[in-house]
C-alpha cells in the first residue's frame, strides 16, 4: 500500500510525495517559503524582494512561542484574520500572521516598516485564497513570484525541501546520479553542513534532503532515529524508498 502526502503550492500547483504506507508516520505537516519581486522596474535587489512563510493555521501557537510573542493587534483582513505580535526574541521585531480557515502566511517585520499600515500593505499585495490543501495567491499585474519552496520534516531523517524543476533546473548536476525509483540522487558538497545534504531530481521537481534527527510531529522533543543509524544513511535510505515526488501545474 502507498501513502500520498499533498500540498497545494502558492501558484495553485500540487506538490505530491508518495511513500510506502509503512513510512507515513514519519511525515510531518508541509510548510512553505515564497518570495515576490516587483514585475516592472525591479533590479532584483534584496531591498525590493519580500518574503513570507506558509504553514498550517494550527502552527500559530508554535510561531508565537518561538518569538516570545505578545499580541499587539488583531483585525479582519481580506477574508481572513491578521494578528500582530511584539517579539521577545528578537526584541526589535514584530511577527504577523494572516490566518485563513486552514493555513496561514506569516513573516517578521522591523522598524521603521513595522507599523500596522506597513504590515497590512505587505499582506494585501497578493490576493490570498486558502484551500484545505494549501494557501494560494494571485499577484496580479504588480508582482512576480520569484521563489517558491515547500518543506516537510521527516522524523529521524531530516528536512525535505521541494522546488519546481522548471524554476531550479540550473542547480541540477551535469553528471549522472544514483538511479532510484523516483529519480536520480546526488550527494551535495556543502561546507556549512554538519552532514552533507542529498539531492533528488524527478521529472518535475528538485528535492533537497538535509539530514538531522527530526522528531515526530506528535512528539516534538523526542529523538526517533534507530540506534547506530548514521544521519546520511537514514537520508539516503528514505530517498530510495520514495515512490514518486512531483510538482504538477
Amino acid at each position: 500500500m502507498a501513502h500520498l502526502s499533498t500540498v497545494r503550492a502558492i501558484d495553485n500547483s500540487l506538490v505530491n510525495l508518495e511513500v510506502e504506507d509503512t513510512e507515513k508516520d514519519l511525515l510531518n505537516s508541509w510548510c512553505g517559503h515564497v518570495r515576490y519581486i516587483p514585475k516592472y522596474g525591479s533590479r532584483n535587489t534584496t531591498a525590493e524582494m519580500w518574503a513570507l512563510e506558509l504553514a498550517p493555521a494550527s502552527s500559530l501557537g508554535s510561531g508565537v512561542y518561538s518569538v516570545g510573542g505578545t499580541e499587539r493587534e488583531r483585525l479582519s483582513l481580506a477574508g481572513g484574520e491578521l494578528v500582530v505580535y511584539d517579539c521577545k526574541d528578537p526584541q526589535d521585531a514584530r511577527w504577523a500572521a494572516w490566518l485563513g480557515p486552514w493555513h496561514m502566511a506569516h513573516g517578521m517585520f522591523y522598524a521603521p516598516l513595522w507599523e500596522t499600515r506597513d504590515i497590512v500593505e505587505t499582506f494585501t499585495r497578493l490576493a490570498w485564497t486558502d484551500t484545505p490543501e494549501g494557501m494560494t495567491a494571485d499577484a496580479g499585474q504588480r508582482f512576480d513570484l520569484s521563489t517558491a519552496m515547500y518543506l516537510q520534516a521527516i522524523a529521524g531523517v531530516g528536512t525535505l525541501k521541494v522546488e519546481s524543476k522548471r524554476a531550479s533546473a540550473d542547480r541540477i548536476p551535469k553528471w549522472r546520479g544514483y538511479e532510484a525509483q523516483a529519480g536520480e540522487i546526488w550527494r551535495l558538497d556543502d561546507a556549512n553542513a554538519a552532514v552533507q545534504p542529498l539531492m533528488m531530481v524527478t521529472d518535475s521537481a528538485v528535492v533537497t534532503l538535509s539530514p538531522w534527527d527530526a522528531p515526530r510531529e506528535s512528539q516534538p522533543g523526542r529523538s526517533v532515529r534507530a540506534a547506530g543509524l548514521a544521519a546520511s544513511q537514514a537520508a539516503a535510505d528514505f530517498l530510495t524508498k520514495i515512490k514518486r515526488i512531483d510538482w504538477t501545474a
